[in-house]
């Protein structure tokens, strides 16, 4: 495959409002979109928008390594030599916001040159969970009645409050507004001690809650605790590469592992660990780290790569006041309707 042209441009998203867990408030993304056209005039897009607070890398650090990529993707162009893959990504191991949008738009093109073809193998539904961010115990119980109108059936909650009290106040009042058919997932963002988050999960009624997502903010202690726990316990911004969560699928007994693509490692990393996953019987949940239309589009796709029957963590567009382009797999009901053949999108709307 030979590049003829490599754009990226910058880009801000406003949310609607501030969404806020126990370590940040976001109030916008920001991000770089990029676009790769090959030798045949094909396009792929991706996204690169690492997230402050969870991403290793920062924004500039991306755009000193898009101009490199750029200068040296041109200069092989020129010359009709081939894009090595391997190559360049080697170069990004560091910087897995860069390489997930690198990867997206390579598969991109590989996918309308029709070089690819195990990713898109059949039209699914992906179930999607409502969240809802740390607020007010009035603006909590207004987002779930909000999202419960909107035909979800698995919530995800916020807590993590200075007050474990208070969370377990919320959650048990949450529990009593919900019947059977709602799952519930309480997200802690590691702000729970070992005692309470044993407290927690001893006591609470474990038949209304899917899962408890990181509890606790030691990796030693997340293990000891859901080797404890009656409730299924699932680990997420404490891993912090495709390692951390290679190892902590094949070596530990921790069953529950929600997946960011793009601040883990990429897209290949994130169809690796899913197999991993697969294998040992484990599962994994895909969530979106508030990435723009292009970028969850490939979230979308990683997740329609899971047979597990669980919800995702894909419903982010909803905080967005405005989005580069027209989402092609828009949430509905709490699920989003996959159709391989509309992947990938061409985002008209964006010009670059």
């Amino acid at each position: 495959m030979i590049i003829r042209e490599f754009k990226f441009l910058p880009y801000s998203l406003k949310l609607k409002r501030p969404f806020v867990n126990s370590n940040f408030t976001i109030t916008s993304r920001n991000g770089f979109i990029i676009k790769i056209t090959d030798e045949n005039g094909f396009v792929g897009f991706g996204d690169v928008a690492p997230l402050p607070g969870f991403s290793v890398e920062t924004l500039d650090k991306c755009e000193v390594q898009l101009n490199r990529i750029y200068y040296s993707i041109i200069a092989k162009g020129a010359k009709d030599e081939p894009f090595n893959l391997s190559t360049e990504l080697q170069s990004l191991s560091n910087l897995p916001s860069l390489r997930f949008g690198i990867e997206q738009a390579i598969i991109a093109l590989l996918t309308k040159r029709e070089e690819i073809t195990t990713l898109l193998q059949k039209n699914t539904v992906i179930k999607v969970n409502g969240v809802v961010g740390l607020g007010s115990k009035e603006k909590t119980l207004k987002a779930i009645d909000d999202l419960l109108a909107d035909d979800f059936k698995t919530i995800k909650i916020k807590v993590g409050s200075k007050s474990f009290k208070d969370d377990i106040g919320l959650i048990e009042t949450i529990m009593k507004r919900i019947d059977e058919s709602i799952k519930l997932r309480i997200d802690v963002n590691g702000k729970w001690s070992f005692e309470e988050a044993e407290s927690a999960v001893n006591n609470l009624d474990k038949s209304k809650i899917e899962l408890i997502e990181q509890p606790l903010d030691n990796i030693n202690e997340l293990v000891m605790l859901s080797d404890l726990s009656p409730i299924p316990i699932a680990v997420d911004e404490i891993i912090k590469t495709g390692n951390d969560a290679k190892n902590l699928i094949e070596k530990s007994n921790i069953q529950h592992f929600v997946l960011k693509p793009s601040i883990l490692g990429g897209v290949i990393e994130t169809i690796g660990l899913i197999k991993s996953a697969e294998t040992l019987n484990k599962k994994t949940i895909i969530s979106s780290a508030f990435e723009s239309v292009v970028g969850r589009s490939m979230i979308g796709l990683l997740a329609s790569l899971i047979t597990e029957d669980y919800a995702h963590g894909l419903n982010t567009a909803s905080f967005f006041e405005n989005d580069l382009d027209t989402d092609t797999y828009p949430v509905s009901k709490g699920k989003i309707e996959f159709k391989y053949e509309n992947y990938p999108p061409d985002f008209y709307g964006i010009s670059l």
